[in-house]
Order: structure tokens, then sequence, then C-alpha cells
């Protein structure tokens, strides 16, 4: 099996797992909270987060974007329970069940802010010329596209295409600013269309089973880079 297939399985084993554990010990701090002090808040809270398991992974299978607020809200409020748990309430034993809680979360939303999973999307720039993406060609077989590349982090891209890729596919994404040009190999591990007649979305893993992809990597990186600032300088100099 390919390294990189073989790393984006483990990947979404890990996600479902943490998952798991994740509402496992909220709803294990929740009936400890319980037992500690039965209160009928405490019962309506734990009915709540029962409830709440469900949307919540339908966000991560379908990558809506509001798993992101749903997180937020999660992650402050578990804050919130430690702070209370370990300095108001002196519940420490309590308070480490939320301290797991909030670590799993941590891991999880680090694992998902990658392009394969939630690329970064500039939704605020209404003007195409300025977004935050790098013109790039776009080679799987004997086709070739123009494409752009819109997100870059983690050893990992985002393409926006208009053409059907599938996924598995390996492809070549040839970037050229200047006088300089960029090759660099990957696979296709993702694919979404967030609106009809805008380009599908693809995530790309790249692959660094040599030295020279490395640095074609480090290269690409200096590339879009180097056009981000090139766009933000274009956008404020008439300002």
């Amino acid at each position: 099996m390919d390294t990189l297939d073989q790393t984006y399985k483990t990947e979404t084993k890990t996600i479902k797992f943490l998952l798991k554990a994740f509402f496992f010990f909220i709803h294990l701090a929740i009936m400890t909270e319980i037992v500690a002090g039965p209160k009928f808040r405490l019962g309506v809270r734990l009915l709540f987060f029962l409830y709440l398991s469900a949307p919540y992974y339908k966000t991560i299978k379908h990558r809506y974007y509001t798993y992101w607020t749903f997180s937020t809200f999660l992650f402050v409020y578990i804050s919130f329970k430690v702070y209370e748990q370990f300095f108001i309430l002196q519940q420490s034993h309590i308070g480490a069940l939320y301290v797991i809680s909030l670590l799993i979360l941590s891991i999880k939303m680090y694992i998902l802010s990658s392009p394969i999973y939630y690329p970064r999307v500039s939704w605020w720039e209404y003007d195409f010329r300025y977004r935050d993406d790098l013109r790039i060609q776009l080679k799987t077989g004997e086709n070739e596209y123009e494409a752009r590349l819109t997100d870059l982090r983690r050893y990992a891209g985002c393409v926006a295409l208009f053409e059907e890729v599938k996924l598995g596919d390996e492809i070549i994404i040839v970037a050229k600013v200047d006088d300089i040009s960029v090759n660099l190999r990957g696979q296709v591990m993702s694919k979404r269309r967030d609106l009809i007649g805008r380009p599908l979305i693809y995530g790309v893993m790249f692959k660094f089973d040599s030295r020279s992809n490395k640095k074609r990597y480090v290269q690409l990186v200096r590339l879009w880079r180097k056009e981000k600032h090139s766009k933000r300088k274009l956008k404020f100099a008439h300002i």
C-alpha cells in the first residue's frame, strides 16, 4: 500500500478514536460531578452533550466549517471548567478529566487544521486578484490543467480546479513566479465542492520520498509567500 494512503487512513482512524475519547471523558467528567453533588442542571448538561455528539460528528464527516465554531466554543467551555474545578470547587479529580478532554480536543483540532481536511479560504476577499492563491499547472497522466494553489501548510496543499481528478491520483504541480519554477509531486487525498459554479477543491499531500522533493517543497513555500506579499502590496498601493 502507498505510504501516503496509509498515512491518510491512519489519520482518519485517529480522528475517529479521538472524537470518541473526547466525548467519553466529557461524559465521565459530568457524571462524576453528578455523583459528587447531584443537581438538575448537571443532568441537563449531560443530555446536551449526548445530543451534541451526533451533529458534531457530522461536521467532521462532511467537512463543514461549522466544526471550528463548535470546537472553539467547546475549547472555551472546557477551559473554564478546568479553572472552576481546580481553583474554585477544589475538585482536582474532576478537573483532571476536563484537562484530558481539553488535550484530546486540541490534538484533534491540530490534525484537522491541515489543507487535506479544512483548507483556508479567503472568504473575506471579494476581488479574486488579491486572494491568497498561486497560479499553477497541474499535470495528471497525459492531461494538463490550469489551476490555483489556495492553501499551503504542513506539507500539504489545496488546489482549486474545475476539472475532475480522481481520489488517489498522482499529480505534478508546476508553479512559476518570475524566473523561478518549481515542480512537485503529490497525491489527491480529498475532494469537495462548496458551491455550484465554483471550482472543485482538492486536498493534496506532497511526496517526500527523496531529498530533492523536500527542497522543492521549501522552494514552493517561498514562491507562495512571495506571491502573497506581492498581492498585499498591490492591494494597498493606492490607499
